[in-house]
């Protein structure tokens, strides 16, 4: 795969296209318009809820049917489409790891060649050696991935964590299961990180959010570790409010991600909780209902309004509207039929759902968008690099993979 092409590639389409990638339905209580794309809106409209909410989940099935209707979804699909994960079979977990967690973790481990951890070739036949190259986990939490690596191959393995609770909770299981590793206390945004990593050490992890992933690639480049293998996640979170190129070519795409573009990137549902759904979806027709009171009382109907606590979809309407009005005070007089109100809010709801699949198609983009510029940020250091996907995104639809071995 040739890293640059695919970047050129990916930021014209998705600089062409940020009118429909930035736009959020859900903060508007006027449809979209697609003058462009005639027959568009009459397959969003005319598309089931079960339907919905499968594209929802689905970036492959989505674009393939928007392709009909919006020309660039055959373009997107392209761009987005990676070495597929390997076939998992599933294992019973240790004892305290989730079910869920625990096959991630040895579907990120089985995406790796089993030389990857090893110093030697041995014959194609026979398994590779598997010697004490040191490995460091990144944000290790309690350390599940460095446990697993160590309970398969026998590494020796040190987790770096801020949290002290995690790190004594990950230090006792090492403890009862006299395994090779250890959970350290480390902020790896402050400079004793360094203490740490060295030439021969090779860096993972699942699931970095943020500025927490790009620290890891500055880091390891300026330790020159001789690999890195990590999945990246939660591209808004731990920066200042953007997000940072890393490589100069990105640096000079002209393309700029908010954290709200970036949010944007991860908004898969597949694997929410049902439970977790229906609050959201209740909030989100709760807020597109104060919206139009707003637009009937002479307020803009744009006007940013403070987020609520799930727990928040519980509550009537008219005290969910009182603690938002209390978080933002906004002078408006409170509707005696707040019922009818809710009612078209839940019919907005389902407009903006379905139009909002249009900005759903460029989320992988997005999140390509940023794995590449982190990939670049490798081969400019001379790194060899692969992208794939290590599972399905049904088990978790941040699944890419980015492998690095010093050249």
């Amino acid at each position: 795969m040739n890293f640059s092409h695919s970047a050129l590639q990916l930021n014209a389409l998705l600089k062409q296209h940020q009118a429909l990638w930035r736009y959020n339905a859900y903060n508007n209580i006027t449809a979209r318009s697609f003058d462009d794309y005639p027959e568009l809106l009459t397959f969003l409209f005319g598309l089931t809820d079960d339907k919905l909410n499968h594209l929802q989940s689905n970036d492959r099935d989505l674009l393939t049917a928007l392709a009909p209707y919006f020309p660039p979804a055959t373009e997107l699909l392209h761009l987005i489409s990676l070495t597929p994960s390997p076939e998992h079979h599933a294992c019973e977990p240790p004892a305290g790891i989730p079910g869920r967690k625990w096959q991630q973790i040895q579907a990120f481990i089985n995406a790796h060649p089993l030389s990857e951890f090893s110093d030697q070739q041995e014959e194609p036949t026979r398994p590779a050696r598997i010697n004490n190259t040191p490995l460091i986990e990144w944000c290790s939490g309690k350390g599940y991935l460095s446990e697993a690596l160590t309970m398969r191959y026998g590494l020796d393995a040190t987790g770096l964590e801020i949290d002290e609770a995690l790190v004594s909770e990950g230090n006792q299981r090492a403890e009862n299961t006299k395994l090779k590793r250890k959970v350290v206390i480390c902020d790896v945004l402050s400079d004793k990180v360094f203490a740490y990593l060295n030439p021969s050490m090779q860096v993972l992890a699942l699931h970095a959010c943020g500025a927490l992933h790009q620290r890891l690639l500055t880091t390891a480049v300026a330790s020159n570790s001789r690999r890195l293998s990590f999945s990246p996640c939660c591209y808004h979170r731990f920066n200042d409010g953007k997000y940072h190129n890393l490589s100069p070519q990105m640096q000079n795409s002209g393309l700029r991600f908010s954290n709200d573009d970036l949010r944007t990137a991860v908004r898969q549902t597949h694997t929410a909780r049902a439970g977790e759904t229906a609050a959201r979806r209740q909030l989100q027709a709760r807020y597109l209902a104060l919206r139009v009171i707003l637009d009937k009382q002479g307020i803009s109907a744009n006007t940013p309004l403070p987020s609520t606590a799930q727990h928040w979809s519980k509550a009537s309407f008219g005290d969910w509207l009182a603690t938002v009005l209390k978080l933002k005070p906004l002078s408006i007089n409170i509707p005696s039929h707040l019922a009818d109100y809710e009612k078209v809010g839940w019919q907005l709801l389902k407009t903006a759902e379905r139009i909002d699949l249009v900005r759903m198609a460029f989320r992988r983009a997005i999140e390509l968008h940023c794995v590449l510029d982190s990939v670049l940020f490798l081969q400019e250091h001379q790194y060899h690099c692969t992208l794939s996907e290590f599972c399905s995104t049904s088990l978790t639809p941040r699944n890419l993979l980015i492998q690095a071995e010093k050249a």
